[in-house]
């Protein structure tokens, strides 16, 4: 007799941890701290919002108390339990790095706060181990003020991470967008002091192949740090250079560096730091809107706008200066970093350039200054300019102004939308009008000089076959017609705006 089948054996599920049992595993909340917050979060649960529940409660009187982060709250929440890499305990998560993620961490011992960068488990495989051993001899190699310093390095079971120093501040490309572009001096205070810091590099044979205001870290008193050099390629390990590797960012890319990867040389550091001054002084990328493939072709074949063009009081020197570091040949293009540091030198001041950190006003002026024929708006016969999106033709709604509460953005963008709209109906209405005007009294002088013509013009509108046209027809005709001019101008304007924008 046939034994019935077997149900395949079922392990028991394990009851989701809970965030008490992850805080306590995790050594970050003593039992201690853990039941003075408990009390603390008894007296709120009267109060508390129908979606928390009592470990979200938990976790924010926690944070209050200073006893966690919120990024270590979170993590507990999600069930993490390893806050930790060796001596380090990881206190927020700040970005991504050329080679993995970067945190905020603190020594357990010393108490230091310092910068973490992990190379992802998801990642890890003998050659990107390498690689982030290569780097971590590679940053301890270079000890240089304008250099983001490494700390430690080490390995937490299969994790591998590198400590570097943790700089007060933030990178050239936030500090320009969030307080506006640099001037002369402060612009050749950053080029100089990184231009320093990349010689240091050079002459260890390394060549960073990405700089860009990403990678330049701007303290408030003017310091400035190059970072991310795990994108370094040495010259003299040729391990770290793969044939035919493209590394770093197409905005600020050297043409010979995406041609010829695999040989690359210090002038295309130049290059990208004359891509990193255009965008400093100016506020927008040398080759602004495309996919990669674009921007790839224009930094091989077009010629930027001139900075002069974008920025009036740059004066002709300096803008020669930004021209030669952005020469698309080699040979017309600074060769060292030295080369560099001595053209600048007349913009230096001999101390630190301090950078502002009073956020640029984002409202109008009562007296908007006019704008290039690619953003105005059709208005019947007549062109006015007005600050629009680029393609519909409505005011921006700015979501990061935080001078301002969002009511009042919310506000302000329907009335300027309406005003817009009422604008727009107005100028049709406009068009309109004045193209009936314009068919009515061409109607009537038809009439007129056939009246007044006498048998010639009957003869000549009979040879022509025009001699039954009525007032109504060629009025109608002229109406039909500038409806039509006006309708192809628009149009030619639209596309312009488009072209413009590539």
């Amino acid at each position: 007799m046939s034994q019935p089948p077997r149900s395949p054996r079922s392990s028991p599920r394990r009851p989701p941890r809970s965030f008490s049992s992850n805080a306590v595993a995790s050594g970050l909340v003593s039992a201690a701290d853990l039941e003075a917050a408990a009390a603390d979060v008894r007296h709120r649960l009267t109060h508390a919002s129908a979606t928390e529940t009592d470990d979200d409660i938990l976790a924010s009187v926690l944070v209050e108390r200073g006893t966690l982060t919120r990024f270590q709250a979170d993590q507990l929440l999600a069930g993490k339990r390893k806050l930790t890499l060796g001596q380090y305990r990881i206190l927020d998560a700040v970005g991504q790095g050329g080679m993995g993620q970067v945190f905020q961490a603190k020594h357990l011992l010393m108490g230091r706060i310092v910068a973490v960068k992990v190379l992802p488990r998801a990642r890890s495989n003998p050659q990107t181990e390498a690689a982030f051993r290569r780097e971590i001899q590679h940053i301890a190699s270079l000890d240089h003020r304008n250099l983001v310093y490494a700390l430690d390095a080490g390995h937490d079971g299969k994790v591998y991470f590198l400590v570097t120093e943790l700089v007060d501040g933030i990178d050239l490309r936030r500090q320009v967008l969030r307080y506006g572009p640099l001037n002369e001096v402060a612009a050749a205070s950053v080029v100089a002091q990184a231009v320093r810091g990349l010689a240091h590099a050079h002459a260890r044979g390394f060549i960073h192949r990405d700089v860009k205001p990403g990678n330049l870290l701007v303290r408030e008193d003017g310091l400035v740090k190059v970072s991310d050099l795990g994108l370094a390629g040495s010259v003299l390990d040729p391990e770290s250079m793969k044939p035919g590797r493209v590394v770093g960012t197409m905005d600020y890319m050297a043409p010979e560096q995406i041609l010829r990867p695999d040989r690359v040389q210090p002038a295309a550091d130049m290059y990208g730091l004359g891509c990193t001054l255009y965008f400093a002084l100016s506020g927008r990328v040398p080759f602004p809107g495309g996919t990669r493939d674009e921007k790839r072709r224009r930094q091989l074949e077009d010629t930027p706008d001139p900075i002069r063009g974008l920025v009036p009081a740059v004066s002709p020197e300096f803008a020669a200066f930004v021209e030669k570091l952005m020469a698309k040949h080699v040979e017309s293009r600074y060769q060292t970093a030295e080369e560099v540091l001595e053209a600048v030198h007349p913009w230096l001041t001999g101390a630190l350039v301090p950078m502002s950190r009073v956020k640029r006003s984002r409202h109008r002026d009562s007296s908007p200054p006019p704008l290039p024929s690619a953003q105005r708006a059709t208005r019947g016969f007549w062109n006015t300019s007005e600050e629009t999106h680029h393609s519909t033709g409505i005011p921006r709604l700015s979501m990061g102004d935080e001078d301002v509460g969002f009511p009042e953005r919310v506000a302000g963008f329907l009335a300027e939308s309406l005003e817009s709209l009422w604008l727009r109906v107005r100028a049709a209405a406009s068009g309109v009008v004045s193209s009936g005007l314009v068919g009515l009294f061409a109607g009537l002088a038809w009439m007129t000089f056939r009246t007044a013509g006498g048998a010639w013009l009957g003869r000549a509108l009979a040879g022509l076959q025009l001699d039954t046209l009525t007032a109504g027809d060629v009025g109608g005709y002229t109406f039909l017609a500038l409806l039509i001019v006006q309708v192809l101008g628009a149009s030619r304007l639209r596309n312009q705006s488009r072209f413009d924008r590539l």
